[in-house]
């Protein structure tokens, strides 16, 4: 990594700390009850979400969101006595708990899949 790749790094994890707790516990919140929708919602009403359509989409999408789900929420609690690996740990609990709710007849269409690749 050159210095001013370094220096881009740091200018923004600064702003990204800068950004209040309160922003972060929203975002977290808001980005939780999306990902609920969205993996709750019937399959027909899923694949119309599905703008790229290859092989391996919906793994990709999982990544990203989860991803995003662990940031928002060490960053909404980054100020508390909470050790990260929880945080990442109730991320994966989460995830299989959404799997798990697709077995059931409320989901609409959607399947469990518990395949990681």
């Amino acid at each position: 990594m050159t210095a001013h790749q370094k220096q881009g790094y740091r200018h923004l994890t600064n702003k990204l700390r800068m950004l209040s707790d309160r922003f972060y516990i929203i975002s977290a919140v808001c980005w939780t009850l999306l990902t609920v929708y969205l993996s709750l919602i019937s399959a027909r009403s899923a694949s119309a979400f599905n703008v790229w359509d290859f092989v391996g989409f919906d793994k990709l999408a999982h990544l990203v969101f989860y991803t995003m789900f662990s940031f928002l929420w060490c960053m909404a609690l980054r100020k508390k006595e909470i050790n990260f690996s929880n945080v990442l740990f109730f991320s994966i609990s989460f995830g299989i708990l959404m799997e798990i709710c697709q077995l059931y007849p409320f989901s609409n269409g959607r399947s469990f899949e518990l395949m990681i690749l």
